[in-house]
């Protein structure tokens, strides 16, 4: 399977500024409130989540395969780095995390979940790494609620394959929650709410969960 789109990281890194300026900014910071210790980044993207780590947050692992990517990504992490931060960032996926069992801390996903191949078997390799007291930070957008008029626009999206070819392999309709619940995290306190206003990527799951 291809990692690699550069066209969609140009477009990504400018929609993901843009945000920073609007509710994901906030938002970041919000579902990275509960992050300590050893944080585990699946999929860092071009790393704006470094700007809204809290202070418990001692190293971080950034797993990213996209190498542009991870070229995006180089600024904010020596800025990171700057600010006296352990940040290692590793060409790897999710479904095969190159990192002990019971070794981090904390788990951010954050508008990865959607594109990964195997959604079940990166929450399979997120239980393996994160120790039993750990925190799963979670910023994904979803399917929306079944019937509703943003269901039908992904579900239409989503014929013939156009969009995730042009999104970088996003699935708009993956029910993250549920996927979550049957990888044995729970989900009581992740929050679903409209967070941009673009209707097919916009009911996003917000909030932290734990095994």
């Amino acid at each position: 399977m291809a990692h690699d789109h550069p066209l969609f990281t140009l477009l990504y890194r400018g929609v993901s500024a843009l945000g920073e300026q609007g509710q994901l900014g906030p938002a970041r910071t919000e579902v990275l409130a509960g992050a300590h210790g050893r944080l585990l980044v699946v999929g860092s993207g071009p790393g704006h989540d470094l700007d809204h780590l809290p202070p418990a947050v001692t190293s971080v692992v950034a797993i990213e395969p996209s190498p542009s990517m991870r070229a995006a990504s180089l600024p904010r992490i020596e800025a990171a780095r700057a600010r006296g931060l352990e940040v290692e960032l590793v060409d790897a996926v999710g479904e095969h995390l190159p990192l002990p069992d019971d070794s981090v801390d904390s788990v951010l996903f954050a508008y990865v979940l959607c594109s990964v191949e195997s959604m079940e078997q990166v929450l399979a390799e997120t239980r393996r790494v994160l120790r039993p007291d750990g925190t799963v930070c979670v910023l994904e957008h979803v399917r929306a609620e079944p019937g509703t008029w943003t269901d039908r626009l992904q579900r239409a999206v989503s014929v013939g394959g156009l969009w995730p070819w042009l999104m970088g392999g996003c699935q708009c309709r993956r029910d993250t929650r549920a996927a979550l619940a049957q990888a044995g995290f729970h989900v009581e306190s992740l929050d679903a709410r409209t967070l941009v206003n673009v209707p097919v990527v916009g009911w996003t799951l917000v909030g932290a969960s734990r095994p």
